[in-house]
């Protein structure tokens, strides 16, 4: 699990002594007390920086560094092939930037070739298994926040048959549905969680396949589909007895009585947290796991909702969040998952 590093990783996972821009060991390096004001920042995006999700997730990262520390930053927006987002990376890191955002697993490969090269520039992927002496990945655990609405699941279920959706079929987008089924489990062991992959994050095809897990018997709906996510919600909006939950984004308005609460991710915190790690000297070869503990993932409750519940269930999924926060619950990664699959999670 998240504690013993993957087999996954594709290169070994070490220790950094830190050079130029970051720090290792127990003592910062001289670039770690650099005034972060004067660092440069960019990050790579796939698409655009203003889609309203993935990508502007990245931007907003960057953003969240300028706003805080004053440096200067760069988004280099619709880096779509390995040779441009080569050229891309030893540019900003020949021109002395610090840090090298990649939003997206994708980038993790292309660094790989270039850090090497260029021990005074720290490559950060959002996503991804590839380490260095000056890379890792900032793994966001979204599982977390799945598993606390699964816990809920299993309490509000009449019939025992919750529902999940995905528009991609790999695990660092299957994770919160896993979450979510363990949660659901942890409750009662035969609960039923229908797993379905949608074609695109398509709003039609999300109402379409949640209508159909309704039909189903499904009675609990996570839907992890990004713009298909307001279908899957309307869907439950026509269904009465049906409940949901908002993932990465805020739901309730499209169903305030079926919409228990929603999993919440601060992208931005993210990137943050990744750059207070070099600045602070503590930055490695590792993957920097960023969850409830760190305040990145949450779940907020719908507080209409909320109040019809009884105080036993409240407690429960409290008491959940803080048992995931000091680490009493182990919970699949992608990591973990990209070893297992996940046929073993769902019914």
């Amino acid at each position: 699990m998240k504690k013993a590093l993957s087999l996954l990783l594709s290169c070994s996972l070490l220790t950094a002594a830190l050079s130029g821009c970051g720090g290792g060991g127990t003592e910062p390096t001289q670039a770690a007390s650099d005034d972060p004001s004067t660092w440069k920042v960019g990050v790579m995006l796939s698409g655009s920086p203003t889609d309203g999700g993935y990508c502007q997730q990245g931007a907003d990262g960057v953003r969240a560094i300028e706003e805080k520390y004053g440096c200067q930053v760069a988004i280099i927006d619709s880096v779509t092939t390995a040779d441009d987002a080569r050229a891309e990376a030893e540019n900003m890191a020949a021109e002395g930037y610090k840090i090298v955002f990649g939003q997206g697993g994708q980038f993790a490969e292309y660094f790989s070739e270039v850090a090497p090269d260029y021990p005074d520039t720290w490559f950060i992927t959002n996503g991804g298994a590839v380490t260095g002496e000056n890379q890792f990945p900032m793994c966001m655990s979204t599982e977390e926040g799945g598993y606390v609405c699964g816990v809920l699941a299993g309490l509000l279920t009449q019939s025992g048959v919750m529902g999940t959706i995905v528009s991609g079929d790999y695990p660092s987008f299957t994770k919160p549905g896993v979450g979510f089924a363990l949660g659901a489990k942890s409750v009662d062991p035969n609960n039923v969680v229908k797993f379905s992959v949608l074609s695109a994050s398509n709003s039609n095809e999300a109402y379409e396949t949640i209508q159909s897990q309704i039909q189903g018997g499904a009675d609990v709906i996570f839907p992890n589909a990004d713009e298909g996510n307001s279908g899957a919600i309307k869907a439950v909006s026509e269904s009465e007895g049906v409940y949901a939950f908002g993932v990465f984004g805020d739901y309730i308005s499209g169903a305030p009585e079926q919409v228990a609460g929603n999993m919440m991710v601060d992208a931005p915190g993210a990137y943050v947290a990744a750059f207070e790690s070099v600045m602070n000297g503590e930055a490695s070869g590792e993957i920097q796991y960023l969850g409830m503990k760190e305040g990145i993932i949450s779940f907020q409750w719908n507080e209409d909702f909320k109040a019809t519940l009884p105080e036993d269930v409240v407690a429960q999924v409290e008491q959940t969040v803080e048992d995931i926060k000091a680490g009493k619950i182990d919970i699949p990664n992608e990591y973990d998952i990209g070893e297992t699959g996940i046929t073993e999670y769902f019914n």
